[in-house]
């Protein structure tokens, strides 16, 4: 088997890790810098020239392409897979993708014959809380796996994000409570218009609120909260009318292509409501969407009180139906 490699999938940030160790390893016994491509701007002939050229005061060669798949055609992916055959035994060469690989490719076929693939699916809420606290473990802080849990439910799964976040829990002198990843750490937008809806459900209109304060405090945009919260009540809605059909969760993600942890806690909340109830709210959220696109609700450079006025009164009134 050639030292040929493919790195890829939704988990990116796990996929540089895994990059970043092998190069750094290489590095260290070789005492050699890789070669880095950027795929979209390969030159194909000079690959094909290349890739058998002889390391130069080293005994190998590391070769790393990034996001070809991404970035190239099906031909040009071909013309690549041809010139496979032709990696000597001393260049050891890694494709590495920012997202999947398309596995209908020749390019990906000939890597799964002649190499090694790696595909970095994304973690299931008890594996991000479990990698969390192993990150955390590895900062010098203790991390409780109930307060992990609620750090991964909080912070959402962007690894990046969270890996930013145990930096700050880092400089936080003494236990880390909830109240701590609460006042500490930045919560996700969607895990934020998770918590809103919970709170629709609720009928609790004051944390509510005070969650969607939270995301505008935090810079995020109010034309990008609406439609994150248009797009979460149309998914519970589906949820709702799959699950009517005896659809398992799995099938569910399969036919909305949501990742598994979306769906577990869509079906959680989607009990919270009748379907009558999820139509009605999201009826008010197409006509908020509506006047805002008609210019009826006004948004200005740097003044966006229209569009938040509209959402709080939307929230407002869901808690009193």
């Amino acid at each position: 088997m050639k030292s040929i490699f493919l790195l890829h999938g939704d988990d990116n940030f796990s996929s540089s890790q895994k990059l970043k160790s092998w190069r750094d390893g290489f590095v260290q016994k070789y005492n050699s810098e890789p070669e880095i491509f950027d795929g979209k701007k390969l030159d194909l002939s000079q690959f094909e020239t290349n890739i058998e050229a002889y390391p130069f005061l080293s005994e190998k060669r590391l070769v790393i392409i990034k996001n070809f798949f991404e970035d190239r055609s099906a031909e040009d992916g071909k013309r690549v897979a041809e010139s496979l055959k032709r990696v000597p035994d001393f260049c050891i060469l890694i494709f590495h993708e920012n997202g999947k690989a398309d596995k209908r490719t020749a390019l990906y076929k000939k890597i799964e014959k002649e190499g090694k693939i790696e595909e970095f699916k994304e973690k299931s809420p008890l594996e991000i809380a479990k990698w969390a606290a192993e990150r955390a473990t590895k900062k010098g802080i203790s991390l409780a796996i109930t307060q992990a849990n609620y750090f991964a439910e909080h912070c959402g799964s962007n690894l990046w994000q969270l890996e930013n976040e145990i930096d700050k829990l880092a400089l936080h002198k003494g236990p880390i409570t909830n109240e701590t990843i609460d006042t500490i750490t930045t919560p996700s937008l969607t895990a934020s218009i998770f918590r809103v809806t919970d709170k629709v459900a609720e009928q609790n209109a004051r944390e509510a609120l005070k969650t969607l304060k939270t995301l505008q405090d935090n810079g995020e945009d109010m034309i990008k909260i609406l439609f994150m919260i248009v797009r979460h009540f149309r998914i519970l809605i589906q949820i709702h009318d799959l699950i009517h059909h005896k659809e398992s969760t799995s099938s569910i993600a399969s036919k909305l292509k949501q990742p598994p942890f979306v769906i577990q806690k869509g079906v959680q909340q989607s009990r919270n409501f009748t379907y009558e109830r999820l139509k009605q709210i999201y009826e008010e959220l197409l006509k908020i969407d509506t006047d805002f696109k008609t210019g009826k609700i006004k948004i200005l450079k740097q003044d966006n009180r229209e569009l938040h006025l509209a959402i709080e009164k939307f929230i407002i009134n869901c808690c009193q139906k």
